[in-house]
């Protein structure tokens, strides 16, 4: 079957652990867009966090689209225009600032270019020691380099008027071990997916890439069977489930692993470069 677009999540997929493509990935991405393949970015991101890809890419110059927030949002090059899907409230807000204030865990609400961060002092103490020892940003980089973006502290008792794409929640790998489980059970009305071993990210239910990319491709006249999606986090796996030919970088979550249609090489041994040689070129070498 001929694939007919091309599905890319971005950290621990596209992307190497230096943030960079490699050029032999950059190469065949733009053989396949000459091609008339459309590329979707399928990221966690919003738009203005996945610039740096699309713009090596030029996917501003076709008919290409980004997945944006985990798929609740589309944007169309071609049309300059985004769609957007279900988002949480304060109602949802309310809900999960009481389980994660009962686990001690920091939440991340993030509204558009604003991030409301939820954290005990117990918790910005022990952030605050490691921003001091290991360098990391307060704001975990999600509003660095950014003019208009804000990192806000939430009070005890703030009210959300903004429409919330996703909640993030930080903690240790060990804890969320522990507890994720349990943490599910709480709030069982939503996706809670795990993107790093101390990143998860809540969702409206059925919010996700697949979701995006079925939208995609209905709009352009194909289905997900001519899709090949590549991936490596539990945000991916209802695409790598759900399209034809669902790709699970070597790297991937064993949980990615049993969903794919097969598996590539890591991300930092041009994996997505090898498979689309195989399926999308039909050629046995990526070189």
């Amino acid at each position: 079957m001929t694939i007919k677009m091309i599905a890319l999540d971005l950290d621990g997929t596209l992307l190497r652990s230096d943030k960079t493509i490699d050029p032999l990935t950059l190469r065949q991405l733009k053989r396949a867009s000459e091609e008339g393949i459309i590329i979707a970015i399928a990221s966690g991101r919003d738009k203005n966090g996945t610039k740096f890809v699309y713009e090596p890419l030029e996917l501003e110059k076709g008919n290409h689209y980004l997945a944006l927030v985990n798929g609740q949002m589309i944007y169309s090059f071609a049309k300059k225009e985004y769609e957007l899907d279900r988002v949480l409230d304060n109602t949802d807000a309310q809900k999960i600032l009481q389980v994660v204030k009962q686990y001690d865990v920091e939440a991340i609400f993030c509204c558009g270019y604003d991030f409301y961060d939820y954290i005990s002092k117990r918790q910005k103490m022990k952030k605050h020691l490691a921003r001091v020892i290991h360098g990391r940003p307060m704001d975990y980089g999600l509003a660095q380099g950014h003019g208009e973006r804000n990192f806000i502290t939430i009070k005890e008792k703030d009210h959300f008027t903004q429409d919330i794409n996703k909640v993030v929640l930080v903690h240790t790998q060990r804890y969320f071990r522990r507890h994720l489980d349990e943490i599910r059970a709480e709030l069982k009305e939503y996706d809670l997916l795990e993107v790093g071993p101390q990143w998860i990210e809540i969702m409206p239910k059925n919010v996700n890439k697949a979701s995006a990319l079925e939208q995609i491709a209905k709009e352009n006249g194909f289905t997900l069977k001519e899709v090949i999606a590549f991936g490596d986090a539990e945000n991916d796996i209802e695409m790598i489930r759900r399209c034809g030919y669902g790709i699970a970088m070597g790297n991937a979550m064993q949980q990615v692993k049993d969903v794919a249609y097969a598996q590539t090489d890591t991300n930092e041994r041009q994996g997505i470069a090898k498979a689309l040689s195989r399926y999308v070129f039909c050629e046995e070498d990526a070189g």
